[in-house]
């Protein structure tokens, strides 16, 4: 008597159904990618034969094999940079309006530090009247403006901190008198960019020693 056998059951096949460049979060480079899809088939004799549920779905670089979740394909850096610049321009706006508040007194001087710090370090072009707006909504906003320079901390190199201290700076010295209360308030915010005592110093040091008609050079 003979006996027959059938051997069956499941096993995962992987496809590559698209192909493509992406941004590779590992190399840091736009590089080219598969986009790989493993589904279960049922098989007959170990050959795969119906398709049933998809698996898993990813993404790997061509160039340094790493694997990555389908959603990298949506990443995009140039749109992720200005996006940050954006929320960066409004976050040194903010704590200059702050500054300009600490010592409980605005001038013209100070509005017009601001409009040239403003329009100097990303093109945010403000007239005194939107300065004066920005003023109204720092009095009765009740997120700290501290807060908004912290989560931006991580983003910011040593010389993007720099800049926040040096624009700050500026606004400070405008009225020709940089008084205790907003050199506290610039130490505020020189510790939550995670700046020593010794570096701000740094910073503040270097602006005071620009001649007034240059210190926005």
């Amino acid at each position: 008597m003979s006996f027959m056998f059938i051997i069956f059951g499941t096993r995962g096949v992987t496809s590559t159904p698209d192909r493509g460049s992406f941004h590779c979060p590992q190399c840091g480079l736009q590089c080219s990618y598969a986009l790989k899809s493993v589904r279960r088939f049922f098989t007959l004799y170990f050959i795969p034969l119906i398709p049933l549920d998809k698996l898993s779905e990813y993404v790997e670089c061509d160039s340094c094999k790493g694997t990555f979740n389908s959603g990298v394909l949506s990443f995009d850096p140039a749109a992720e940079r200005e996006a940050f610049l954006a929320e960066f321009q409004v976050a040194v706006r903010d704590i200059l309006v702050q500054m300009m508040l600490a010592d409980g007194e605005i001038s013209d001087d100070e509005v017009e530090a601001i409009r040239m710090v403003c329009a100097d370090i990303g093109g945010l072009r403000l007239s005194p009247d939107d300065i004066h707006a920005l003023v109204d909504q720092a009095r009765t906003n009740t997120e700290s403006v501290i807060g908004t320079v912290r989560r931006h901390t991580p983003m910011l190199n040593a010389s993007g901190k720099e800049t926040v201290i040096r624009a700050a700076t500026i606004v400070a010295l405008a009225d020709g008198d940089f008084d205790k209360s907003e050199q506290n308030f610039l130490g505020e915010v020189g510790r939550a960019l995670e700046m020593s005592n010794a570096h701000i110093r740094g910073v503040v040091s270097d602006v005071i020693q620009l001649p007034r008609n240059g210190a926005d050079a």
